[in-house]
């Protein structure tokens, strides 16, 4: 996950919020207080708007694409290109730790659907890390 691990936060408003802004790709299936679980899909060919994610979180990738990963930072308030990163699809079912990110897009450079699940945790904490308890 090289690609996410580059990858510094920034303070961004609240509008780039990935449910917000990219409800095509970004579909909740559970939210409450303290957790909010998203699926994550991509069209083959399509990219994903602009967005962020303000909460460490846990994917599950159900189907990996090879990928473009885009970021951006805001100047003068507009989101700009800073760099865009190829990653090759990882394994299906890989489960990876993610911190929160700063303002990004995906790219699914595949033939199929990329397709994820994302738990983000709320309170700023994931499990294994002094998460939430049950």
């Amino acid at each position: 996950m090289i690609w996410m691990m580059l990858l510094a936060v920034q303070t961004v408003p609240a509008n780039y919020d990935a449910v917000a802004v990219a409800p095509g790709s970004h579909h909740i299936l559970m939210e409450d207080e303290r957790v909010r679980v998203l699926r994550v899909e991509i069209a083959p060919g399509a990219t994903e708007p602009v967005h962020d994610h303000r909460w460490p979180s846990i994917m599950y990738f159900e189907q990996p694409q090879p990928i473009t990963y885009v970021v951006y930072k805001l100047v003068d308030g507009k989101p700009v290109e800073t760099r865009r990163i190829d990653a090759p699809p990882i394994k299906v079912g890989q489960t990876v730790r993610a911190e929160p990110e700063s303002l990004h897009a995906v790219s699914n450079r595949g033939s199929a659907p990329f397709v994820a699940v994302r738990v983000e945790f709320k309170d700023g904490r994931a499990v294994g890390a002094g998460g939430p308890t049950p």
